[in-house]
């Protein structure tokens, strides 16, 4: 299936991205998937977080799925493998996590309609920031030694 080709393994994400494929995978698995995660979040980064990481996780994926371009491939929740859609996704939310709009908008073009290429953008850079950027530095979430937030404070999705 298209998007689903191994790109990557896990273990050559960063932690941010990594955690991002996991959680997208424990998302696609429902409420019992959720209830594998949650826990895991819970335990790093206390209740609070974890809920704003999940209620963000949520509307990501719910934007991603439902207005995906095409059905979306996934690994199973404990495959070493990354697949190209996983890999573009965990992309998106570190980039957008980073304050890297322009290429978050690039990237959500690619996985969603157009017209809702900025809410998934918008979407990503809260779950990237739950996910991805808590607890590690700005190079481990985007896998670049001289990553830098460039989205002025306040600035908005368009």
């Amino acid at each position: 299936m298209r998007g689903g080709a191994p790109v990557a393994r896990l273990d050559e994400l960063g932690a941010g991205e990594a955690r991002v494929v996991q959680a997208f995978r424990h998302w696609c698995d429902g409420p019992q998937g959720l209830a594998t995660f949650g826990p895991a979040l819970k335990a790093r980064f206390g209740p609070r977080r974890a809920a704003a990481a999940l209620s963000g996780l949520d509307t990501c994926c719910r934007i991603v799925t439902g207005h995906a371009r095409r059905p979306l491939a996934r690994h199973s929740a404990n495959c070493p493998c990354v697949g190209g859609d996983e890999a573009a996704f965990a992309r998106l939310c570190a980039s957008a996590a980073a304050g890297e709009r322009e290429d978050a908008m690039l990237i959500a073009c690619l996985l969603v309609r157009a017209d809702m290429a900025g809410a998934l953008a918008a979407a990503a850079e809260v779950a990237g920031l739950a996910l991805a950027v808590c607890n590690t530095t700005p190079e481990e979430a985007t896998g670049r030694p001289d990553a830098r937030p460039r989205r002025a404070a306040g600035a908005r999705w368009h």
